[in-house]
């Protein structure tokens, strides 16, 4: 990316000194960017199966349908959870195995979905998560700086032995990881196809959207109902995928998003400081056509938001016409700062700017003419550079646009979020900035086919 790293994402509210400029440059953020890893996908015709080591890394069986799980811990920095004790340092890599473990297979999956937390941060840094044994990728997941506890859904490709690395820029952390699920090479029938929809509000406690009026408060958990609204179907549905957001905050606490009547799991979804208004993708197993989320600790509430965006067929689907998940190492395709030598640099969006962007063809995508094209993406985008507080909305650039978000934040801040949305027939999807001046970083992690 260069600029070193364009300044940690931008993420900085105050100037870098410049042993911090040194230590940036020691830990080679100044290193012109490589291509990343392309897996071939031949998923088209279940062409599954893949070779090499426990099927990982292998040229075929990089796709395939998505498995949904409870929500189980693998990785606690701060109690030795999944082997690693203790923060991770400044330019540390950590791995864990992520395959055999907590519900998935010792060969037969390409890729997992992981809730990814940091907490504790020393410094203003990032966090890059990637296929462990691969290159270090040009791309970020998570943007925080001091004392912030901050999280963001990804989706990764498993290393050539089934482990996940993650990489911590500057100053010390503690990394938290939550497994939500697993892709896998196997065919399931008709079970696991994604199938994105037009986002969609099914949840504003603020209106009572969804059947809750008022702020969760703490120990509090309600019930959504995900199934038969917003363009998903009432049946036949294995999971879904929708953007939560926590807004009108009064105290600190985090969110757990679950399957419903199910035993609530140690893992979160959402963490909220006091005053704050912030969101995460979540995809979670459905039961009995509804989701349940908990907000935890005393003396904190939230109101609460959920836009749908997609569901994964299940088991009982009698047909279905959803995609495959195909994995790849992430890809950056947009840049919209000045100068950054990505993609759209230079076109910053303004108060009610739309910035459309073509995504087929690009970061590993295949086209929209492939024999396998593209229905849906999975996108880390980052916002930074924001002059006012405001909100960002993706779309498939074909529709109206929705009366949704995707990114909440303020004057300052550098903020992800994992985007799983449609794309037009041409391929291309749409970014709505609502007030102010802002900068968008889009990284590719994979698509549906």
């Amino acid at each position: 990316m260069g600029r070193v790293e364009q300044w940690l994402r931008a993420g900085l509210k105050r100037p870098l000194t410049l042993a911090a400029v040194i230590a940036v440059l020691a830990a080679g953020a100044w290193a012109i960017s490589q291509p990343a890893i392309q897996l071939a996908a031949s998923c088209a015709g279940g062409g599954y199966g893949g070779g090499g080591a426990g099927g990982y890394g292998a040229p075929t069986g990089t796709c395939g349908p998505y498995v949904p799980l409870p929500p189980t811990r693998v990785l606690d920095t701060r109690n030795g959870t999944g082997g690693v004790t203790g923060p991770v340092g400044p330019g540390q890599t950590i791995s864990i195995q992520v395959a055999g473990t907590a519900g998935v297979p010792v060969s037969g999956a390409s890729a997992v979905v992981l809730n990814v937390t940091v907490t504790d941060p020393s410094e203003p840094s990032y966090l890059t998560v990637y296929p462990e044994g691969t290159q270090l990728p040009l791309a970020s997941d998570l943007n925080f700086t001091f004392g912030e506890t901050v999280a963001n859904l990804v989706e990764v490709q498993l290393g050539p032995s089934g482990g996940v690395s993650f990489f911590n820029q500057l100053g010390q952390i503690q990394v938290v990881a939550d497994l939500e699920g697993y892709v896998s090479t196997a065919t399931n029938g008709d079970a696991g196809l994604f199938t994105p929809v037009t986002p969609a509000r099914l949840l504003d406690t603020r209106t009572g959207l969804g059947g809750t009026t008022g702020p969760v408060t703490p120990g509090q958990t309600i019930r959504v109902l995900v199934t038969g609204v917003g363009g998903i179907p009432s049946s036949g549905v294995g999971a879904v995928a929708f953007n939560l957001t926590a807004t009108d905050t009064a105290g600190g606490s985090f969110i757990t998003a679950y399957p419903d009547s199910e035993a609530r799991p140690l893992a979160s979804n959402l963490n909220f400081i006091g005053g704050e208004t912030v969101a995460n993708r979540v995809i979670v197993p459905v039961v009995d056509g509804y989701v349940d989320l908990y907000n935890d600790f005393t003396g904190s509430s939230a109101q609460l938001v959920l836009d749908v965006n997609g569901y994964f067929s299940s088991s009982s689907a009698t047909s279905s016409s959803g995609s495959d998940f195909n994995s790849q190492s992430p890809q950056r395709i947009v840049d919209t700062r000045a100068g950054s030598g990505e993609g759209y640099a230079g076109q910053r969006l303004g108060p009610g700017g739309v910035l459309t962007i073509q995504v087929a063809g690009f970061g590993g995508v295949p086209s929209m003419t492939s024999s396998s094209p593209p229905a849906a993406v999975v996108l880390n985008v980052t916002v930074t550079d924001t002059s006012e507080a405001s909100y960002l909305t993706v779309w498939p650039s074909n529709v109206a646009q929705p009366g949704t978000s995707d990114i909440n934040f303020g004057v300052g801040q550098t903020v992800p979020n994992l985007v799983v949305v449609g794309l037009s027939p041409t391929g291309e999807v749409s970014f709505y900035n609502q007030l102010g001046n802002v900068d968008i970083v889009v990284d590719v992690e994979g698509w549906y086919s």
